[in-house]
């Protein structure tokens, strides 16, 4: 191994040292912190501010030395726990189990099914389970569940608050698609009832939309400012095995345009809520809330305040987001409340707060055939929850994802199979790249045989000019601008990778939101699901010392990266590589017993070669918890590089082969790089003349002055 290549190794090995010392230290300095509960937010006012943390169902009382109830009255709890089923029959699209403990949604399921009977979507790919998008988080022994009406408050003359989400609400009715509930803050002798709550969910037929529609009715004598504390949803299931890219975001009104205003990953909200930072999903100054959407990778749950006396009426103050059971096996679930604005009820008089809940795939398509506004970017622009999975990467464009996906869809309507359609979007893309292929490694192949061919000359230089390394890069460059040799030829190698990796990137963020791809298989038995790991065996994570650090913990054998790096190790190997000669030694060895000639053209290709089975070692590791297409994708893109290199070499063996011409040629005109090596060299032996001259004035006037 060579002595620049022997430095290159110790110091990226030093780097990592350094790198591995640094976590160390700055662990012990700054520990983690120990998980705690949620954060409460400060106590609200009057003016249009959220109200402190709620507790959830079956817990928690207000805080705050004025958050006491009265104790002349208390909302009336019902006996029965029974919950209430909606939809769940054939032609419904949803089916969603209610729960009386603060009129709640405990479970959501997307219930469509295709002709054959199968739900379209279903937790795994074997099996016909429903797809369970929204389930109760257990958090400390408590059950929390999604839009749970956690909290009233009463300004009287100071506010003062009820948990109504702990306790169970009235069923008053209960249909196939509808379903009410209701309570009532009443004296504690029964005599006189002051506010009563009516919460109602209405199921849209062959829709996966809900309409939830919470009404505070005024029923004392005099007039009271009242607000309500609403969560949203919660427990939506983390998709694939090894990314949680689960994502808790707020959209808002600016002027005439819907605009994200704020994305909280489970990881960022989990962190936020542990160091107790307020979370607020909202800006008050930009304009309404237009919806909040609780996510993961290919679904979501939109909630959307509908207008109640016009199309702009904003009553929601802000919208908080916490993360729940920091410390169980959720490891953070994301749940925003929804705080309303105070608003003063004359005696008899309603506030009214209507949602509308839309549960299904975030796919633009599916999203504008169950409502056009919803895909419409003039509209209610749903597709803005796409924003933290295709944003991720800095080198991709969403003009080359649509396309990759387009072509993907419309080679699969054609082949039926995904996998087919990837290895065919490999030909199609090698094949344009081909010509480009064809020059790289041509050009590589000419360039290493040609300094194989001057490495005598250029020993010869080094040596003699090894005490004068100005002098030295001269003639090199007069060698290399005589010879047509290009030094820089070597960088083409990198000119196709630098070309496939904008449409890896869009391939991968396809990969990573075309829900077409979800589950869908290549062969049914080892890859079951090309937008997820092959994961040909599961079981507990397992902590690798520093190459956890690099790709987390191991939770799956992935068979198929491993095998995309052997496909890049016979690549390498099966490229053209010319024949070179063991160069003379030279006759004295230099001063201080080192070699003055730097890398021989045969050891910098045995570098390459080198660094080459290094990357077909890293890139498994960096591609282990990618999605299989991708995978499969590169996996391909090699084995059509295999057979192109051989190609090639087949075709250089050809031209080697050939007889020589009967007439010299005219000597070559030099190309555009070897006049500007000529003119480079020119100038610098212009230079160096110069420097020449002047040093020899100096000594000369230097010996003048000597006695």
């Amino acid at each position: 191994m060579d002595t620049d290549f022997r430095r290159v190794v110790v110091a990226m090995v030093v780097a990592l040292g350094v790198f591995v010392l640094y976590q160390a230290i700055i662990t012990r300095i700054y520990p983690p912190q120990p998980p705690t509960t949620q954060p409460a937010p400060a106590e609200p006012t009057p003016t249009p501010a959220p109200g402190p943390e709620s507790g959830p169902t079956g817990t928690a009382a207000a805080t705050g030395p004025t958050t006491a109830a009265p104790p002349a009255y208390a909302f009336v709890a019902s006996a029965s726990l029974e919950p209430v089923i909606l939809g769940g029959a054939d032609g419904d699209a949803l089916r969603v189990e209610l729960d009386p403990r603060g009129a709640s949604v405990a479970r959501v399921q997307l219930w469509r099914k295709d002709k054959r009977g199968r739900f379209v979507y279903r937790a795994h790919p074997e099996g016909n389970a429903a797809y369970e998008l929204l389930s109760p988080v257990w958090a400390e022994g408590v059950e929390w569940l999604s839009y749970t009406t956690a909290r009233v408050w009463i300004k009287d003359p100071e506010p003062r608050s009820w948990d109504v989400g702990r306790i169970a609400w009235e069923t008053v009715e209960a249909e196939p698609r509808r379903a009410v509930f209701r309570t009532a803050l009443r004296s504690t002798d029964g005599d006189r009832t002051v506010l009563e709550l009516v919460k109602s969910y209405t199921l849209r037929p062959n829709q996966p939309v809900i309409d939830l529609t919470l009404e505070v009715r005024n029923t004392a004598a005099q007039p009271l400012t009242v607000w309500v504390d609403q969560y949203g949803p919660l427990g939506i299931p983390q998709e694939g095995l090894q990314y949680d890219t689960r994502s808790l975001l707020s959209a808002q009104l600016n002027k005439t345009t819907v605009e994200l205003n704020k994305a909280y990953q489970h990881a960022k909200l989990l962190d936020a809520t542990l160091k107790k930072d307020p979370v607020r999903l909202t800006v008050p100054d930009k304009g309404p809330l237009v919806w909040l959407a609780l996510t993961n990778k290919y679904f979501g749950a939109f909630t959307r305040p509908l207008p109640v006396d016009a199309p702009q009426v904003d009553y929601i103050a802000g919208v908080d987001g916490v993360a729940v059971d920091v410390t169980g096996r959720h490891k953070g679930d994301l749940l925003a409340r929804l705080t309303t604005i105070p608003r003063t009820l004359a005696a008899g008089e309603s506030l009214r707060v209507p949602l509308e809940i839309y549960t299904g795939a975030k796919d633009t398509d599916r999203l504008g055939k169950v409502n056009p506004a919803y895909a419409d970017p003039a509209g209610l622009h749903y597709q803005l929850a796409q924003a933290p999975d295709t944003q991720s990467c800095c080198c991709q464009f969403a003009w080359l994802r649509e396309l990759m996906i387009g072509l993907l869809g419309a080679i699969q309507s054609v082949v039926r199979n995904y996998g087919i359609a990837i290895i065919i979007l490999v030909v199609i893309v090698r094949t344009l790249l081909h010509p480009l292929s064809v020059f790289q490694q041509k050009s590589m192949y000419r360039m290493q045989a040609a300094m194989s061919r001057l490495q005598p000359k250029m020993q010869a230089i080094k040596e003699k000019y090894a005490n004068d390394k100005v002098r030295q890069n001269q003639e090199m460059m007069k060698l290399w601008a005589e010879e047509h040799v290009n030094p820089m030829s070597n960088f083409v190698a990198f000119i196709p990778l630098f070309l496939q990796m904008p449409i890896l990137v869009a391939l991968w963020s396809g990969l990573n939101t075309d829900i077409n791809l979800r589950h869908a298989p290549f062969d049914g038995y080892w890859i079951r699901d090309l937008s997820a790991p092959d994961a040909i065996l599961t079981f507990p994570p397992v902590t690798i010392p520093l190459l956890s650090w690099i790709m987390g913990d191991i939770t799956s054998l992935n068979l198929l990266p491993l095998l995309m790096g052997v496909s890049m190790w016979l690549q390498q190997k099966y490229m053209p590589k010319p024949q070179f000669q063991k160069p003379a030694e030279p006759a004295a060895p230099p001063a201080g017993g080192q070699r003055t000639g730097g890398m021989t053209p045969e050891e910098q290709m045995r570098q390459q070669q080198i660094m080459a089975y290094v990357m077909a070692i890293v890139f498994p590791l960096m591609m282990y918890r990618l999605p299989s297409g991708l995978n499969l994708y590169w996996m391909a893109t090699n084995i059509f590089g295999i057979g192109e290199s051989l190609l090639i070499r087949r075709q250089l063996e050809r031209e080697q082969s050939r007889p020589p011409a009967p007439t010299p040629r005219e000597p070559r005109r030099p190309g555009l790089l070897g006049r500007f090596f000529q003119h480079i060299a020119a100038q610098a032996e212009e230079l160096q003349r110069k420097a020449d001259a002047l040093r020899e004035s100096e000594d000369g006037k230097k010996g003048r002055r000597k006695p």
